[in-house]
């Protein structure tokens, strides 16, 4: 019985092991594509959509910002939960049904005017309460689905199918999204112009159903060995300085056994406090810029330079990543932080704007590299699914936390100037504490 299972098995994957090429390169370019569907629950992809919300649902810029948050700090919540059933069950049913739910729930925030005008009728409710009970549902829902579970399941399927190279095709999968995530907002615009923002969102909804899931069932496969097949098979193996811990590891720890080691909490506060600090500057830099007279438009001019520095920061990131221990990276990762957070402070200095367009172009490329390939290094890639999944949760707690907490700095103090100054206090003390903490494995693991 036992060896007709194994020939059974062996009959369903042995179309992609006896391929004359590396499947890990179609991994590559799927992966690449699911993270591109993951925009529409992503902060870039919701950005476009906000102001319909506010004046077609009749709620405050306040009020669509609080589902926003509570919507996103709920999917923070349960996300590791996702980790943990992608370990178990694989990236193509993970994956499948992140894909179809995400369809789902855009499907649903197209039809939020109906079902809250339908809701207040009959049950008599308050339609403010109502408008901000379906907005958090659906908020939730694209924030779990798209910026939380696609997400993991793309990256982590392409850090398992690569080892040696996996600077190498993170690096490349990289150029592909962040150029893809830069430029997300234009078509979606023209999108809401053509088609107004409901359609949009269901044309959106119909394209993952009918386009993105199916060659998600077809294409995704978790790692080598559900293929019958070997790390990087087929392709010459690359030779690594003596002594350096820069391979996968040895050992395969779980979450519970990463989760007692300080590396890893330091890990979790570096990469929290950046999607904190992203998100928050991204959402405030119109009121950010204006502190000093510029316009909306001199505020968003500096995304396109940032966007070039963070592509070019992470394929060389991802370059030394083959090559030396993480541990360094990260410190240059603490680095520009630090610098990002200083230059804020100073930001209607000219020369401080541009330290800051560099440090931030330099932190958001490394932060997406080092989120990819830092598990595998440190944990082996058995568990990834859980440990990067708890490691999602913290981020996306501290991107729905971010605008929230500028917004109370600036409540408090009439600046954005003091949350550059916390920001600057906490990663200097961050990153001393991160250059000091060994990240070499030991030789038992």
């Amino acid at each position: 019985m036992h060896h007709n299972t194994a020939t059974i098995v062996a009959k369903k994957t042995s179309f992609i092991s006896s391929l004359p090429y590396y499947y890990g390169w179609v991994i590559l370019v799927v992966g690449a594509l699911g993270v591109l569907a993951s925009i529409p629950g992503q902060t870039m992809g919701v950005s476009v959509f906000t102001d319909h919300f506010i004046s077609d649902l009749s709620l405050s810029r306040v009020g669509v910002s609080g589902s926003y948050m509570i919507g996103t700090l709920t999917s923070s919540l349960i996300i590791p939960f996702a980790g943990i059933f992608y370990d178990r069950k694989g990236a193509r049913l993970t994956a499948g049904l992140a894909t179809f739910f995400l369809g789902l729930f855009l499907m649903f925030l197209a039809f939020s005017p109906t079902i809250i005008g339908n809701l207040v009728a009959t049950f008599s409710l308050s339609p403010r309460v109502v408008a901000m009970g379906v907005l958090t549902l659906g908020f939730f829902g694209i924030r779990f689905f798209g910026q939380g579970v696609l997400t993991l399941v793309a990256r982590g399927m392409v850090a398992r199918w690569f080892s040696s190279r996996r600077g190498l095709a993170v690096g490349l999968m990289g150029l592909v999204t962040a150029f893809g995530f830069s430029y997300a907002p234009q078509p979606l615009q023209s999108l809401i112009d053509s088609l107004g923002w409901e359609m949009a969102l269901v044309a959106l909804g119909t394209l993952l159903l009918i386009g993105f899931l199916p060659l998600f069932l077809l294409t995704f496969r978790t790692d080598p060995a559900s293929c019958s097949m070997e790390m990087e098979q087929g392709m010459a193996l690359r030779k690594q300085a003596k002594g350096a811990s820069i391979g996968d590891a040895l050992q395969q720890k779980d979450i519970g056994q990463a989760r007692k080691e300080g590396r890893f909490w330091l890990i979790l506060l570096a990469m929290g406090f950046w999607a904190l600090f992203n998100t928050a500057f991204t959402f405030h830099i119109v009121s950010i810029f204006s502190e000093f007279g510029k316009t909306a438009q001199e505020a968003v001019s500096i995304f396109l330079p940032t966007s070039v520095i963070s592509v070019i920061a992470r394929f060389g990131g991802s370059y030394l990543s083959d090559r030396f221990p993480i541990k360094g990276l990260f410190v240059i990762f603490g680095i520009s932080m630090i610098l990002s957070s200083f230059s804020m402070i100073f930001l209607a200095i000219p020369l401080f704007r541009i330290l800051f367009i560099f440090s931030y172009g330099i932190a958001s490329g490394l932060f997406g590299m080092l989120n990819i390939v830092t598990w595998p290094k440190l944990y082996g890639r058995k568990h990834i699914g859980a440990i990067s999944g708890f490691a999602m949760s913290i981020i996306v707690a501290g991107s729905a936390l971010g605008p929230w907490f500028f917004s109370l700095i600036y409540n408090l103090f009439g600046s954005y100037k003091n949350a550059g100054l916390a920001g600057f206090l906490f990663t200097l003390a961050l990153t001393t504490t991160l250059s000091l903490t060994k990240f070499r494995r030991v030789k038992s693991e």
